[in-house]
This record gives structure tokens, sequence and C-alpha cells, in this order.
């Protein structure tokens, strides 16, 4: 195992680390062997920001298992992004969690680390976007958690992307939910303990699922051809970054024998900005293979259509997730603005078309993080003596593209941290 600790060129001068990989387990068994560029940042119409920069949230469900099946279903006693699938281990984005993360089991960094307040910047808040062929409108069809930070003496920002698995999900092979239609036969045998494949009664073979719709869902649909394109302004809401992160590809040097490779490699790349502020990057199905040492390359873990954990491989995160750490200082005076994307892109996904346009949209109601919450588009801010109040978040899609709404003016002394009255 080696992890890099170089934060880019304004740290420590690596450019870019490449994913550190390890065999150990996550909770559970392993099982060896197995857009376009925009000159104007959009930004989210709401958000949820958090009371406090303190506190690591507490230990994380299974999935929802209530209603809404392989179409999603927006579980509101879960903490940060509500969609089902994200296995018993998930915890919400929240400080603490650097670079050299990205190569542990989901969840299980924010589970054991204790957050010092002195080091947040900005506070972790929940951004959603969705689509007019978004299959679940009752909930976005993906969300950006961020948090701005100092970690080891650098100041980054830490972003997550999770899609909604009505859109896309990591279930596959004989495994694959039923919004995918018939999946592959497959000779690799069940994991123990492992439960039928959707709509299936145990003993009942994968053929007997229901009529395709896309004929299935296998591990190669996930290598070496879906990403997500994220885009990023600066306090101005001018796009200062545009780039691709890749979601999986073969690399016969890791646990599995596959991993991302972040925003260099396969379809991985930048468009705009330079890759050495690129500090890290992760993806759930890399977590889920390399971090957790679950080696399922053929068949996913068997679950339902409520995405319930598999018993066999509990921490699985059957939901599509990319993850990114950025030096902050790439985002110049102004500061950094927000994340934002133009569209949803799997190939294949769940819809008739691979790639939605998406527009900011309002956050469904319990979407803060768990520690604490402000208005929608409005972010924590820590005032003297401990004091603090809720303030709008900096380039959160006001009018005229201004970076404040109106009564608020982007605090410059702070790098564009807050809008602050007045």
């Amino acid at each position: 195992m080696s992890v890099s600790h170089g934060y880019g060129k304004h740290g420590m001068g690596a450019a870019l680390i490449l994913l550190a990989l390890t065999q150990a387990g996550c909770g559970g068994a392993s099982r060896p062997g197995e857009g376009g560029t925009a000159s104007k940042g959009g930004g989210a119409t709401s958000g949820s920001g958090a009371a406090d920069g303190a506190g690591a949230a507490a230990s994380g469900g299974g999935a929802a298992t209530g209603s809404g099946g392989s179409a999603g279903g927006w579980n509101s006693s879960s903490p940060g992004p509500h969609f089902p699938g994200s296995g018993t281990a998930y915890e919400p984005l929240t400080p603490g969690c650097g670079p050299e993360s990205a190569s542990e089991c989901t969840g299980s960094c924010e589970a054991h680390t204790t957050p010092d307040p002195n080091s947040v910047i900005r506070a972790p808040a929940t951004l959603c976007f969705s689509g007019d062929a978004d299959p679940t409108p009752e909930d976005p069809l993906a969300t950006i958690e961020q948090v701005i930070e100092t970690l080891d003496g650098i100041r980054m920002v830490h972003l997550r992307v999770t899609f909604d698995p009505a859109f896309v999900d990591n279930t596959y092979g004989a495994n694959a939910s039923s919004g995918w239609g018939t999946s592959t036969a497959s000779s690799q045998p069940a994991a123990p303990g492992a439960m039928p494949a959707p709509g299936m009664m145990p003993g009942m073979m994968a053929g007997m699922m229901m009529p395709p719709k896309r004929g299935g869902h296998t591990f190669d649909d996930l290598v070496g051809s879906d990403h997500v394109e994220l885009l990023l302004a600066d306090g101005s809401g001018n796009t200062v970054m545009d780039f691709d992160i890749d979601y999986i590809s073969a690399d016969s040097s890791s646990t599995c024998g596959y991993r991302t490779l972040g925003v260099t490699g396969a379809e991985g790349k930048v468009i705009q900005g330079d890759a050495s502020d690129v500090l890290g990057a992760a993806t759930s199905l890399d977590r889920n293979l390399n971090g957790c040492g679950y080696c399922y390359t053929t068949d996913s873990p068997a679950t339902d259509d409520a995405y319930t954990p598999n018993p066999a491989t509990p921490a699985w995160d059957y939901r599509v997730v990319y993850e990114v750490w950025l030096a902050l200082d790439a985002f110049g005076s102004a500061g950094f603005g927000q994340a934002y994307i133009n569209d949803v892109h799997a190939s294949p996904s769940k819809l008739d078309s691979d790639t939605v346009t998406v527009e900011p949209a309002p956050c469904p109601g319990g979407s803060d993080t768990p520690m604490g919450s402000c208005p929608a588009n409005y972010t924590v801010y820590v005032e003297t003596e401990g004091k603090s109040a809720c303030v709008p978040i900096p380039f959160a899609n006001y009018p005229n593209m201004a970076p404040c709404p109106s009564g608020y003016h982007l605090d410059t002394a702070s790098e564009g941290k807050y809008c602050i009255p007045g």
C-alpha cells in the first residue's frame, strides 16, 4: 500500500494523487477473484448548509427499504444525499477527510475522524440538480456535496457528486436491478448469504427475470466509458476549472484489476484549468473494489430493488458516486464560488437517453448535513466568540450572475468564503 501526500503545486509539489489501493475489508467478508465549457457558472438554486464546522456524522444506516424500487426513493431518515443503496457504512461529506482517504472503504474516514472546527473555511453544503427526464421528480437526479477546509496546512475544496440510482447504479451481471432488464447470466457463484436477484424467488434463474429494457447491465458497461464532468466557478461566477473524472478502468496494479484514473487517464481529462490543482479523486465503484476488498467484477452483490445491503458485502455502495479534492488557491483572490454540472451521463443509463441535461433545483426536505441546517442557499458563518449565523452561499445562481443576493456583499477579505450583510 502506498499513499501520496503531495497536494499539488500549491502544496508539496506532486501533480496528482493516484489512488492508493488496499486489500483491507470494511466491515464484511471480502471475496477474492471476483457537456461543454461554460463561461459563467450556474451554481445550484438550492442547497443546505451546516450549523457548524465540527463533528462527525453518526453511522449511516442501510439502504431504504420502502417503496421506490430501482427507481430510487428519497430516504429522509438518512443524512446527506438520501438516495437508497449506500450500504451500512456510508457517511455524508464531513470535514477532516483529505485526499489520502480516497483509497478507503466508503465511510471509513468519516466514521473515525474528529474534525477540527478551526480548519473549516466553509461548512458542508448540499446542492441539487434535476432535469425534465428525471423519472423521480420528487427528488434530484444528482447532488453535489461540498466543503472547504485546511488539512495538513493545505487549503482545499472537497466535492462529492452522487447520481440517483433511478438513472444509473452499481448493480450488474446476474444481479442487475430490475431497471436494467434481463441481466447477463454468469458462472460466478453467489456469495455466502447472498440474496436472490431483484424480482426473483430463491432458486430461480437470472433468465427468468422481467423482459429486458436495456438488455441488462454488465460490469464492462461501467469500465472505460462512464465519467462525470464537473465545472467549478470562482466567487465572481467565472468558470475556473472544467474536467472529467474517470469512473473505473482496467489497471493491473490495483487489488481487483480496476480503479479510477482520476482526471488524467481513460475518460478522465482536464478541459480547463491545471491538472496539478486536482489533489485526488475517488469513485464509489473503486472504493467498493479496492477500498472494501469486494472484487466483484462479473456480478455485483445480490440485493433487491430497495438496495438492501447484502450481508456478505454490507458496505457495498450501489450508488454511482464521484469524489474529488482541489487546491483552493486555484480560484485566486475571488475564492471558490460553487461546483455545478450541466448534464449527467452514463453508458448506458436506465433511461431512454444516456445523457440528461440538468439544472439547479431545490433540494427536498431533510437534505441538510448532520451538523445542523441553514435555509436553502445558505451556509454557516462563524463569527467572533464562537457565535455563528446563516449567510447566503456565494454564487448560488443569483440573478444577473451576482455572487451574492440583494442585501449582501462578497467578503473579499475572506477570499469569497461568505456573503455578508451590508
